[in-house]
């Protein structure tokens, strides 16, 4: 999958390419800032600021009806859920604000957004894999205790790959449970990773969780088949078996549902 490890931590490959790109321009607007003008630090960090916020906005209001029922889902922001066009409307306002404070700084502002713009795009080459990942041959023991494949079905399906130790599993799980229960299109499956079932029997118990198709893979194939260098994370198979899209890390309500209308889409199924 389009991910990136480095030491402890594991990122998306969208989420490691926006930070990438954001650590690229402040460092070469605070080397500027020393040698051309300080004005570029104090800038810098705004429009910093001003971008992460109109992202945020932007996909807020793309999605607000989602969020209106949840207000404080807004400050969630380790869920991701960010627009890369509000978050370049953030941008262009702050270098409308430099060009009125200074013409002269404007070429070196434009100057440090170019190196992040560079840094970002070259960190979705870096973890971008072109390979189309096979469609896994194995079956595997459901808490049922019966065994059952894992895509291929002839229909699309979300494999979400979680442990009761894992703080973001434990936090998503209930939503997309609850997603599962109203998608009548693509299948779900809830792949334990590591842990017997004993474990994750006496975990949904406690929870009160009610999750269709657990599966248990105690040796981990799966996070070592889709190369997942973190927990959670979530899988798009198509209809066929392969890899049509991922992410890494606490998934929100609102990206789920826009992946699941994606691969919906490239399945060509409709409601």
């Amino acid at each position: 999958m389009n991910a990136v490890s480095i030491g402890p931590f594991a990122f998306d490959a969208e989420r490691f390419a926006a930070i990438a790109g954001m650590v690229v321009f402040l460092a070469v607007a605070t080397v500027l800032a020393g040698r051309v003008d300080d004005r570029l630090g104090r800038w810098s960090t705004w429009t910093a600021l001003v971008g992460l916020f109109a992202a945020r906005l932007a996909h807020v209001l793309l999605h607000l009806e989602s969020f209106a029922s949840e207000p404080s889902r807004i400050l969630a922001l380790w869920q991701g859920g960010f627009s890369w066009v509000g978050g370049a409307a953030g941008v262009t306002l702050m270098m409308v604000v430099l060009f009125l404070r200074s013409r002269r700084l404007l070429g070196w502002g434009a100057a440090s957004v170019t190196a992040g713009v560079v840094a970002a795009i070259a960190a979705v080459a870096f973890t971008y894999s072109g390979t189309q990942v096979a469609p896994v041959t194995s079956t595997f023991r459901t808490l049922a205790g019966t065994e059952s494949p894992i895509g291929g079905t002839g229909r699309p399906a979300v494999l979400n790959l979680w442990a009761t130790w894992c703080p973001p599993c434990r936090r998503e799980l209930p939503m997309i449970a609850q997603l599962a229960a109203t998608t009548s299109n693509v299948d779900f499956v809830f792949a334990n990773q590591g842990e017997p079932s004993e474990t994750v029997a006496a975990y949904l118990l406690g929870e009160n969780l009610e999750l269709s198709n657990v599966m248990l893979d105690p040796q981990l194939l799966l996070s070592r088949h889709y190369s997942a260098v973190g927990l959670p994370a979530t899988l798009f198979l198509a209809a066929d078996g392969t890899l049509a899209g991922s992410h890494l890390g606490e998934i929100s309500r609102e990206v789920l549902a826009q992946k699941i209308q994606e691969l919906e889409t490239l399945e060509g199924i409709s409601e």
